[in-house]
């Protein structure tokens, strides 16, 4: 199978750049999303294997319920800043953000 082929079949990934531009406009205008109070809070889970660019983890942003992967731990921080400050204490994410089980390593 060529390279091409791989990528095409690559799984498409979410980003919610939305977001990140609300959380950055936040950000500019003085908010110190990195530690405002609440239930969302970044994390990294350990991958099994090295992922994307031969990381060793994933940033999530979790209300320890719910986990969202993210790109970045900026972004995670950024997330979690901006949920807590939006109030939301629950949310219903995109299914299928999350890493498959089969990648994380053991708890």
């Amino acid at each position: 199978m060529s390279s091409k082929s791989q990528s095409s079949k690559r799984t498409r990934r979410y980003e919610p750049r939305a977001v990140y531009a609300l959380a950055h406009a936040l950000k500019t205008e003085g908010v110190d999303l990195h530690n405002l109070p609440g239930p969302w809070h970044p994390i990294r889970r350990a991958l099994r294997r090295p992922g994307r660019n031969a990381e060793r983890t994933v940033p999530i942003v979790t209300n320890g319920t719910v986990e969202i992967a993210v790109d970045t731990a900026e972004h995670a921080a950024d997330l979690s800043g901006f949920l807590n400050s939006a109030g939301l204490a629950h949310l219903e994410p995109v299914p299928n953000l999350r890493p498959p089980e089969q990648d994380l390593a053991p708890n």
